[in-house]
């Protein structure tokens, strides 16, 4: 339940053989944000819950596939209505005793990035660590960025046109209120959600001296296709997440 009483659906993955309890929990929210996670096949969510890690994904509102009600709840809302069903969802999985509080970080990728970085300057009572991938982290500079995303006009009708709010929904100005380490992944043939949007946030934490790690892939797409680039990914994440939630990876069989 989100915080107004309304039933958020997603999906919890926990390893195999495990009792969901106590777990270390990586909240990852879905790209878009008009997209929608489906019990499918998703290699960063199996890697992680190969690596001992509870998975949480939301369909917050704004997703598709629950009606025009639902899509339209959080129109042009990426930082509030949207953003809270995320948190709330996170917060119910340690009210519930399934999420170690001491072991949580949030995980995205595109829009999902966009949230991870927001969480990881909004929500330091909630995540120990955050990871953006691909992710976007000034709304103002996206709302400008004609040819990146493909037409500027898409952009405007997602995020609107408020530019204090904008403002106010962007991880990049908010960058001294960092309160853990953060991930950045980028490559930098990513023409869906521009390396810039990466580059503008690193500059912004270096700024104000908090922690950080940023990973530029050459020649990399927006989904990272290619092989090389997806192991980079996950061993980088990987070493990042067992350093800063303390959990050892499974032995090898």
């Amino acid at each position: 339940p989100a915080r107004d009483g309304t039933s958020i659906p997603g999906y919890l993955t926990a390893p195999p053989g495990v009792r969901a309890e106590h777990l270390p929990l990586i909240v990852m929210p879905h790209g878009g944000p008009i997209s929608r996670d489906s019990w499918r096949f998703n290699f960063l969510l199996q890697f992680l819950v190969s690596r001992g890690y509870a998975v949480l994904q939301m369909n917050f509102r704004g997703s598709r596939g629950y009606g025009n009600d639902w899509y339209w709840a959080a129109h042009q809302d990426w930082g509030g209505l949207t953003y809270d069903d995320i948190t709330d969802g996170a917060r119910w999985a340690v009210k519930h005793g399934i999420a170690d509080p001491k072991r949580m970080c949030i995980v995205g990728w595109s829009f999902g990035g966009y949230a991870a970085l927001l969480g990881a300057v909004r929500n330091g009572d909630l995540y120990r660590c955050s990871v953006s991938i691909a992710g976007v982290s000034d709304l103002l500079e996206l709302e400008s960025d004609e040819y990146r995303y493909g037409v500027g006009a898409v952009a405007r009708r997602q995020i609107g046109g408020n530019r204090e709010k904008l403002r106010a929904d962007s991880p990049r100005r908010h960058a001294d209120t960092a309160s853990m380490p953060i991930l950045i992944v980028h490559g930098d043939h990513d023409f869906q959600a521009s390396v810039e949007q990466s580059r503008l946030m690193v500059q912004a934490l270096k700024d104000a001296r908090k922690p950080y790690e940023f990973i530029l892939l050459k020649g990399a797409s927006h989904q990272l296709d290619r092989q090389s680039d997806r192991i980079t990914l996950l061993t980088a994440v990987e070493k990042f997440l067992a350093k800063n939630l303390d959990q050892a990876p499974p032995s090898s069989p």
